[in-house]
């Protein structure tokens, strides 16, 4: 097993991030104006993806807000299988 190199953990700690931060955001109040709800639907909305030991991990942030509510919905994938947040969370641990 090769080392994490600085760049693959920092988007590890992004995506994990992420994921912290929005995981409970339905229950936020969205922006008052569809002009601010859609900046923040593009802002937060990413992907990331990365190769490490022969696996290509993959995170996808989408969010959307309603008048209403804030909507999130984070996928973690390791070779195009959907896996849940713990998928990146060991792969720091490990280091």
């Amino acid at each position: 097993m090769t080392k994490l190199s600085a760049s693959q953990r920092g988007k590890i700690e992004k995506a994990i991030a992420q994921h912290e931060k929005f995981k409970n955001s339905y229950f936020w109040t969205p922006p008052s104006n569809a002009g601010c709800r859609r900046a923040m639907e593009r802002r937060e909305s990413w992907s990331v993806s990365f190769t490490h030991n022969g696996k290509r991990y993959e995170y996808v942030s989408n969010v959307d807000c309603s008048c209403s509510n804030v909507y999130y919905k984070g996928f973690f994938y390791v070779d195009g299988e959907r896996k849940t947040v713990r998928a990146f969370k060991s792969l720091i641990s490990n280091r």
